[in-house]
C-alpha cells in the first residue's frame, strides 16, 4: 500500500514532464499552425475509457492525502522551523528574479527572440529597434540603472506583442508581473539607482504587494498554458508524447496519450491556482522546480527561456506567505491575531524583502 501511494504520487506529478513547453520541442510552423486552429475537446475523451477514470481517481486521492500530510506537518514545530528557514533568505528573493529576468531578456534578444524562441523578434515592425530595446532593458535591470524606465520600455514592448502574437503572450505573464513590480518600486539594492535616487520614496507603502503581483501573474501564465495549449489544443502535447515515445515509461505514464495530455493540462492549471491563492505553496514550488529541471534535461530545451521560471520560483520559495491561504491557516498566528489580520502581517521579522 505504501509503495502504491508513492507510485501514484510520482505518477501524478510526472505529468509535469509532459509539460515541456511544446513550442520549444515542436517545429515552429507545426506549433503555430495548430495553435491558430480551432479549439477541440480531444483531451477530455480520455474519460471514455473507464480504466483512465480509475487511474485518475487513484492519483487524485493520493495527492489529497499528500497535501493533508503536508498541512499537518506545517502545524508541527519542525514544520514551522523549516518554513522559517526558507524565509530567512527572503532578502535574496528579488535578486533571484532580477538576475533571471535580465539574463532571459538578454539571451532572448541575442537569439532574435522575445520571451521565448517561438516569438521571433522579426515578427515585430522595426524589429532591430525592438532588439536594441531588449538588450538595453536587460542591461539596465542588471545594473539597476534607471530601472523604472527600463521596466516601462519592457511593458510597452510586451503590450505591443499582443498585437503581433495575440493572446498567446499571456503564456509569459510572469515577465509582465516582474516588469510591473520594477516599474512601481524600482531597484534600490545593489543598484546604481540607489546612489542616484537614494531610498525608495514613492509607493513605498505598497511595496508589500510586490510578491503578490509576481505570484498572481505567474499563476496566470501557468493556467493559460495549461488550458489553452494542453486542454484546448491537445494535438500539440500528443505530438510531443508520440515523438518522444513517453508512454514507453510505463512506470511513469499511462499508455493512453489522451490521459497524459489531460493530466498535464490539469496539473499545470492546478499548480497555477495553488500559486495564485497561496495554497500549499512551498510544496507546490519545490515539486514544480524539480520537474521543470527534469523536463529541461530530458527534452534538452533551451535554458534561457526557463531562467525566469527559476528566478520567480526561488523568490516565492523564500518570501513570507503574506496574502496566501497558507498564511491564514498558519498555526503561529492563530492564537495572536484574528484571521483578517493574519492575511496582512508577516510570519516573523525576517520576512521583509526589498527591491
Amino acid at each position: 500500500m505504501k509503495f502504491g501511494f508513492i507510485l501514484s504520487f510520482v505518477f501524478f506529478f510526472t505529468f509535469k514532464i509532459a509539460q515541456a513547453h511544446e513550442a520549444y520541442v515542436l517545429p515552429h510552423d507545426t506549433f503555430w499552425n495548430v495553435l491558430n486552429g480551432p479549439f477541440n475537446s480531444l483531451a477530455f475523451q480520455a474519460f471514455k475509457n473507464s480504466h483512465n477514470i480509475y487511474i485518475s481517481l487513484v492519483i487524485a486521492s493520493s495527492v489529497l492525502v499528500l497535501l493533508a500530510l503536508n498541512f499537518l506537518f506545517r502545524q508541527t514545530n519542525l514544520g514551522q522551523r523549516v518554513h522559517g528557514f526558507f524565509e530567512s533568505f527572503a532578502h535574496l528573493g528579488p535578486q533571484f528574479v532580477r538576475i533571471s529576468i535580465a539574463l532571459a531578456l538578454f539571451f532572448s534578444a541575442l537569439s532574435y527572440s522575445f520571451l521565448g524562441p517561438e516569438l521571433e523578434v522579426g515578427a515585430f515592425p522595426f524589429a532591430s529597434i525592438v532588439r536594441v530595446i531588449l538588450f538595453a532593458v536587460s542591461i539596465m535591470i542588471a545594473l539597476g540603472l534607471f530601472t523604472e524606465i527600463a521596466a516601462f520600455l519592457g511593458i510597452v514592448v510586451f503590450a505591443y506583442s499582443f498585437h503581433v502574437f495575440g493572446s498567446y503572450v499571456l503564456t509569459y505573464s510572469n515577465y509582465l508581473g516582474e516588469l510591473i513590480v520594477l516599474l512601481l518600486f524600482g531597484m534600490r539594492v545593489f543598484s546604481v539607482d540607489k546612489y542616484i535616487f537614494g531610498r525608495l520614496g514613492h509607493l513605498q507603502s505598497f511595496e508589500k504587494y510586490e510578491t503578490l503581483i509576481v505570484r498572481v501573474l505567474y499563476g496566470v501564465a501557468l493556467i493559460y498554458a495549461g488550458v489553452t495549449v494542453k486542454l484546448l489544443h491537445p494535438e500539440l502535447t500528443i505530438e510531443v508524447i508520440n515523438d518522444w515515445n513517453l508512454t514507453q515509461f510505463h512506470w511513469l505514464f499511462p499508455s493512453d496519450p489522451l490521459l497524459v495530455t489531460f493530466g498535464a493540462g490539469i496539473v499545470e492549471t492546478i499548480i497555477g491556482l495553488f500559486i495564485i491563492f497561496g495554497f500549499e505553496m512551498r510544496l507546490t514550488i519545490l515539486i514544480s522546480l524539480f520537474y521543470i529541471t527534469l523536463s529541461l534535461a530530458y527534452f534538452r530545451e533551451l535554458v534561457w527561456p526557463h531562467l525566469l521560471l527559476y528566478g520567480i520560483s526561488f523568490n516565492l520559495l523564500v518570501q513570507p506567505e503574506t496574502f496566501t491561504l497558507d498564511h491564514i491557516w498558519f498555526k503561529h498566528h492563530r492564537k495572536s491575531k484574528s484571521w483578517w489580520k493574519r492575511i496582512f502581517s508577516p510570519h516573523n521579522s525576517r520576512g521583509k524583502s526589498s527591491l
